[in-house]
């Protein structure tokens, strides 16, 4: 009686080891060897059909894409914003006629205001686009300026004014009971505009 007890025990105990020891054959001969590198290619074949998936989907809406991208470049050729110079030589000069036609606009008097000297300006920061800049001196009261600087701010194309300085000129020898001549200032600024052409790379 006391034998069979030991007996079950060592079958039961035989019957783990058994399992222990396919399941470590499996795991060793079977899962690492060829279970586990077809679960890899299986995980990649998914991700690969997502992709294509999402690729599909990309090239199916490039007619609308190079639709966009036609419209883009029809509204920035009929844009206005920019100077219509298509180097920046010429577009130096047209700052300049620019400059002058207001100034004559607003000023019938030249003696009243005039440019004193204007010089183009090469640097700067590289932007997106190309940027013309011609550094201006006027001689000018300030009402007539003041008129001056709204209509080039307002222009069509953009023009763009920065680092104004503006001087207080002493006045002359007015002899008395004479009538002092009005202020002129000192003005000096940069006048900038944009071309088209990208300023990146160049």
């Amino acid at each position: 009686m006391r034998l069979m007890p030991e007996r079950r025990n060592r079958r039961f105990l035989a019957v783990v080891l058994l399992l222990i020891a396919v399941l470590l054959g499996y795991l060793v001969g079977v899962h690492w060897w060829f279970v586990a590198p077809h679960a890899a290619i299986a995980a990649q074949m998914q991700d690969l059909r997502e992709q294509e998936l999402r690729f599909r989907q990309i090239a199916a809406q490039r007619p609308l894409i190079e639709k966009r991208l036609a419209e883009v470049r029809a509204f920035e050729q009929n844009n206005q914003s920019f100077l219509a110079d298509a180097d920046a030589n010429s577009a130096f000069s047209d700052l300049t006629q620019r400059l002058k036609q207001i100034i004559g606009a607003r000023v019938k008097d030249e003696s009243r205001c005039s440019i004193v000297s204007n010089s183009n300006f090469r640097g700067g920061e590289e932007e997106t686009y190309r940027r013309v800049t011609i550094q201006v001196r006027l001689r000018c009261p300030l009402e007539p300026f003041a008129g001056i600087l709204y209509d080039l701010e307002n222009s069509s194309p953009y023009l763009f004014v920065d680092q104004l300085m503006i001087f207080r000129q002493q006045a002359g020898y007015v002899p008395p009971g004479g009538k002092p001549p009005p202020s002129t200032l000192d003005i000096r600024f940069n006048l900038s505009g944009y071309l088209r052409k990208s300023g990146k790379g160049e």
